[in-house]
Formats: structure tokens, C-alpha cells, sequence
């Protein structure tokens, strides 16, 4: 699954969050990250978050997994661990 990390919340624009809630589903999130069900693709979430200047997110691989190996909590209370 992929996760989008928001590196510079000052500067992210609402409208993008927005149109990501309205365009694709997401699976958990964070404070600064959002974590979307397995069937999107980077392609799908760089289509709706575009203009967004590339230095304000970056999007990577996550697996679900034990608290042990967590990288990332989601809200949901689930562990995230970031691959590549």
C-alpha cells in the first residue's frame, strides 16, 4: 500500500487533502501522512495531488505490521513499517 507523507504542512494546501478524501480511499492516516487502500497507485495519488510542489510530500510503500517493527502509527492504531 502507499502512504503519502505531508513534509511541510504550512505550505499544504487544504483543497489537496479535500480532493483526496474525495477521490480516493484511504485505509488509515496520521498527523502528516495519509495511508491509502492497496488498489490505488502512486500514479493515482500524484494525479490528484499534482500541483502540489514536489518538495512538500513524498509517497512510499508501507506494509501493515507488529508494533515491534512500526515505523508509523495510524489513528486506527495500526503499525505501519515503510519498505524500500
Amino acid at each position: 500500500m502507499k502512504g503519502l507523507l505531508i513534509k511541510d504542512k504550512v505550505r499544504w494546501h487544504d483543497r489537496w487533502s479535500s480532493e483526496i478524501g474525495k477521490r480516493l480511499t484511504t485505509k488509515d492516516s496520521t498527523f502528516d501522512m495519509i495511508i491509502f487502500d492497496e488498489r490505488h497507485t502512486e500514479e493515482d495519488i500524484l494525479a490528484v495531488v499534482g500541483e502540489a510542489p514536489k518538495d512538500l510530500y513524498q509517497v512510499f510503500d508501507l506494509e501493515e505490521a507488529p508494533q515491534d517493527y512500526c515505523d508509523f502509527m495510524g489513528d486506527s492504531g495500526q503499525c505501519y513499517k515503510k519498505l524500500n
